[in-house]
C-alpha cells in the first residue's frame, strides 16, 4: 500500500468515524440543531462552493516543464551515482 493511498484511507476512515460519532445527535431530544451537525459532517454530502476539477485545472495551469542541458544532467548524474552507462541511451 502506498503512503498516498494510505493517507487517503486514515482520511475516510476519519470521516466515517465523525459521521458515526455526530448521527447520534438526532437521538438526543434536547440537541438543538442536529440536522445541521449531521449535515456538516456527512462524508457523502458535496459542499456547495467546491470544485475540485477547478481546482486540479488551476494547479495545471501552474506547472511549468524546464529542460537543461543534457551534458550538465548527465555530468550530474555521474557525480552523484556513480556509472550511469545503463542509462546513457536515455539523456540523447
Amino acid at each position: 500500500m502506498s503512503y498516498i493511498f494510505f493517507n487517503d484511507v486514515l482520511a475516510a476512515l476519519g470521516k466515517r468515524l465523525n459521521y458515526e460519532a455526530v448521527i447520534n445527535l438526532f437521538g438526543n431530544a434536547f440537541a438543538k440543531d442536529a440536522n445541521k451537525v449531521v449535515q456538516a459532517a456527512n462524508p457523502l454530502y458535496k459542499v456547495s462552493g467546491t470544485n475540485s476539477a477547478a481546482a486540479i485545472m488551476a494547479l495545471g495551469g501552474k506547472i511549468t516543464i524546464i529542460e537543461g542541458d543534457k551534458k550538465e544532467q548527465k555530468k550530474s548524474a555521474e557525480k552523484t551515482m556513480g556509472d550511469i552507462s545503463w542509462f546513457e541511451e536515455y539523456l540523447k
